[in-house]
């Protein structure tokens, strides 16, 4: 049997000191980031771990943080947008932009994490987890010392009910609710089981080798029960590094170190208890007050702040200014599953794909890059360049800056005269979008699609996107990292919460067929064609992926972990020594 990505668990060696101190990467999901086997070896002598007896040591807390690595020190940030809601598994809760609430309050406690030199999959509130021989269900182990903000342990029961609620609609309070991670879930999982307190069951309707690495926030089932969704979503209780105190909206929020967090220092996978004791984010959505803010005095950090800005503080031994490796590709998302304009009646011109080639040739991407951002983004052909099966030869298939190509393709679609669309921006969420945006709009326009932009709210953005309403364009962004599977099934197949296409049967199926195939390098080809079908279809105006610039005043100190990233570590974040 050849190694595959389940498998891989249990051949690696986990040391002992990994074994008793695990903890969370991100909690966006059972896991935050690509599934490519499970623990690792380092000095520590350690005998070989089966998936069965991995949890050995789980019922151990994590040891007390040093006394000096805590401090009572506030940090302000200052971020361009608000959250959607407080409810991490809510339409409005869920999404990359959600992250000041997200990566706080629920960051470093999901099942399992990611170790960021080998990419493995490692434990997290899931001390071990083994599969059956058919791939058809996968039990769990818990952790005995994760704790939710309100003080209650997380159970069996809470794993369960964070699919029933978040994914699958059966959770019994209220089946009604509507989760944002249905499309990850709904056909794949069959249920979830509780075993024991610390044993859950999850029952597949079909093998699925990115399993782990599907977006789930774990939530407190007796809370949300006690006091319903309304007030949940208006005071989160999550596991992670903070706990939430209080918010504002298009104001500000408020959060706390949690002190009870399972994870200690010098953990194998980067989550610690937060350096800083407060954390004030204050809404500030224009890019140039945030600067102001800065220079103030009046916040600590700025965060998605434009070149210009960044090379301005650069200058200024008052400031640091940090790059953050990031690989989230940046596209103008196309609505071709709508048939007919919703305005004015007429055939949807975007469903040709003459047009949506047309609109890829007439953007000048390098002048983008080196004139409007900082010169350092790579292209986007959709997935990550980094992903897990990316074809080596599709960057030399790119659709290179060509106006009168473009021109020709109008008139032989049959748009010779062109037509009119509107590009909807979501506000703050990404560095220069308004800049970038601009130049598409008048790009377009130049070869007659006659293009405005409409800024929105990034809420209001993400919840639509679900039910098909933004058209046709959307600036936007979509996850990157190491596996491209999740991304594929949220964004790429018909049944996507974040696709806006007609459907294609020949995706999909590629897609189904890669979440079945366990071998890697079967698999990394399916990956590739999926990647190489979407970018030659032109199924979106394809751009960039971001190199995101955050600063801080010189008082701070931060050292990454993570090796990609698109939004600050707060908990990594600590007052610089004297």
């Amino acid at each position: 049997m050849s190694e595959n990505y389940w498998s891989k668990f249990g051949h690696d060696r986990l040391s002992r000191r990994q074994a008793l101190r695990a903890a969370g990467v991100t909690g966006v999901g059972l896991a935050g980031a690509a599934l490519i086997g499970c623990g690792s070896s380092d000095e520590d002598a350690a005998p070989a771990v089966t998936q069965a007896t991995a949890a050995a040591g789980s019922t151990t807390a994590a040891a007390p943080a040093p006394v000096s690595q805590l401090t009572d020190a506030t940090l302000t940030s200052a971020i361009a947008s608000d959250i959607g809601s407080g409810d991490p598994q809510s339409l409005g809760g869920t999404g990359g932009g959600n992250w000041p609430n997200t990566s706080t309050h629920f960051g470093g406690s999901g099942l399992v994490s990611t170790d960021q030199e080998t990419r493995k999959i490692i434990p997290n509130v899931a001390t071990s987890w083994e599969e059956a021989p058919d791939h058809l269900s996968i039990v769990f182990k818990l952790r005995d010392n994760a704790y939710f903000h309100n003080g209650d342990q997380l159970t069996a029961e809470d794993v369960k009910f964070s699919m029933d609620r978040g994914a699958l609609g059966q959770a019994e309070y209220n089946l009604e609710y509507k989760g944002g991670h249905s499309s990850q879930y709904s056909a794949i999982v069959d249920h979830a089981e509780v075993i024991d307190d610390s044993t859950v069951k999850f029952v597949l309707k079909k093998p699925d080798v990115i399993f782990l690495n599907r977006g789930l926030f774990l939530v407190p089932k007796k809370h949300i029960e006690s006091v319903g969704d309304v007030a949940y979503a208006e005071h989160p209780v999550g596991g992670g590094v903070f706990q939430f105190v209080s918010r504002i909206p298009d104001s500000e929020i408020v959060s706390e170190r949690f002190d009870r967090f399972h994870a200690d220092f010098g953990d194998p996978t980067g989550y610690h208890p937060s350096y800083i004791k407060k954390l004030v984010q204050k809404v500030i959505p224009d890019n140039q007050a945030r600067f102001a803010a800065l220079q103030a005095g009046e916040v600590d950090l700025i965060d998605k702040i434009s070149p210009d800005i960044a090379g301005q503080l650069a200058k200024d031994d008052k400031f640091k200014v940090f790059n953050l490796p990031g690989t989230q590709p940046m596209h103008i998302h196309i609505n071709t599953a709508l048939e007919n304009d919703p305005e004015s009646g007429k055939p949807n011109p975007w469903r040709d794909k003459r047009v949506r080639m047309a609109a890829n040739l007439a953007v000048d991407l390098d002048g983008i890059i080196n004139n409007i951002l900082t010169g350092a983004e790579a292209l986007s052909f959709g997935s990550a360049s980094s992903s897990v099966g990316f074809p080596k030869d599709l960057p030399s298939k790119r659709w290179a800056y060509d106006v009168e190509a473009a021109k020709k393709l109008m008139a032989e679609a049959g748009y010779a005269d062109g037509f009119d669309a509107v590009l909807n921006l979501p506000v703050g969420r990404w560095p220069n979008s308004r800049q970038v945006s601009e130049v598409i709009a008048q790009s377009l326009t130049e070869i007659g699609i006659r293009t405005r932009i409409q800024e929105l709210q990034y809420q209001e953005v993400t919840t639509r996107f679900k039910d098909d309403s933004l058209y046709p364009l959307s600036f936007w962004g979509m996850a990157g990292g190491d596996d491209p599977g999740a991304n594929f099934r949220y964004g790429y197949h018909s049944a996507g919460n974040y696709t806006m296409s007609v459907p294609d049967p020949e995706v999909d199926a590629l897609i189904e067929k890669s979440e079945l195939e366990f071998d890697k390098a079967a698999r990394a080809e399916l990956l590739g064609q999926i990647m190489t079908k979407f970018y030659l279809d032109a199924q979106w105006i394809f751009l960039y992926e971001p190199v995101q610039q955050v600063a801080t005043t010189n008082k701070w100190d931060w050292t990454f972990w993570a090796k990609t990233l698109g939004d600050p570590e707060y908990w990594n974040i600590k007052p610089a020594k004297a």
